[in-house]
Order: structure tokens, then C-alpha cells, then sequence
């Protein structure tokens, strides 16, 4: 069980929202605020591993891989100094034809390491990247 779940419907077809989750994996810097710089170190049939660097000269690596039909995109971090865990975006359609996009964030801090967020920070950061996405499939979708 993911240790903080978010939710959020989109106005967008499950095509443009898949295209936006696909887009997450290579170009991090237009979805996550604080991303400074992002580099595809390899590239495997559906999956990345990537390097992300972040203020205050945080680096790591994460493995990235995507789920078509599951309308999944799972991100591990593989040597992040603070956490370990995942991050898993899903893309869920209702039969009625809705989309809802669900994050789930599971991180831990490193044995021996302080999660210095409180317990706020990593909640805020999974609604604020829901969202972010969100806005980004909508505008898409309506030509902005």
C-alpha cells in the first residue's frame, strides 16, 4: 500500500493524458518544478533510467518504466541520498469515458537517513505534481 495516494479527474482524452505520463519520462523539467537539469543515461523497450539533478546539488538516478496497457509509468529511485521507494502514475478510465489520473508515492527514508520534509512535505509534493499534470493535459487538449 503506497504511503500517500492523490487523485484528480482530467478534462482530456486518455490519449493526450497518456502522451503527457510518456513525456514525464524523458523531459522531467516541464513537470516537476524543482527539476534543474535531466539526462536518459539508458534506453531499454519501455523504460529509462534517468538522472535528475535538483537544487542544492541533490543528484540521482531513478529506473522509469511504462506500462501501456496497464496505463502505468513507475518511477524507482536507485540512489536518491534521502528515500527509496516509488512513485507510480496511472492513468484510470472510467466506462463512462472520464479519465482520472492517480499518483502514488512511496518513499521511505534511507536507513540512517532524517526525512527532513515533515510531515506535510511529501504529501504536498504528490498533490502539487497531480496537478501540474493535470493542467498540462488539459491545455493540451484545448489547443494551449
Amino acid at each position: 500500500m503506497p504511503a500517500h495516494r492523490v487523485s484528480s479527474p482530467v478534462d482530456a482524452s486518455p490519449d493526450t493524458v497518456w502522451a503527457v505520463l510518456l513525456d514525464k519520462m524523458a523531459h522531467p523539467q516541464r513537470y516537476i518544478e524543482d527539476a534543474l537539469d535531466a539526462e536518459i543515461l539508458d534506453r531499454d523497450d519501455g523504460s529509462v533510467v534517468r538522472q535528475l539533478v535538483l537544487p542544492g546539488g541533490v543528484s540521482f538516478h531513478e529506473h522509469i518504466s511504462s506500462d501501456s496497457v496497464a496505463r502505468t509509468i513507475t518511477f524507482t529511485l536507485l540512489d536518491h541520498p534521502l528515500y527509496e521507494g516509488t512513485v507510480i502514475n496511472r492513468l484510470l478510465q472510467a466506462p463512462a469515458g472520464g479519465v482520472e489520473l492517480v499518483f502514488e508515492l512511496d518513499w521511505r527514508p534511507r536507513p540512517g537517513c532524517v526525512d527532513d520534509r515533515g510531515p506535510e512535505g511529501l504529501p504536498a509534493l504528490i498533490q502539487s505534481s497531480i496537478l501540474h499534470t493535470k493542467r498540462i493535459a488539459e491545455a493540451l487538449e484545448n489547443g494551449a
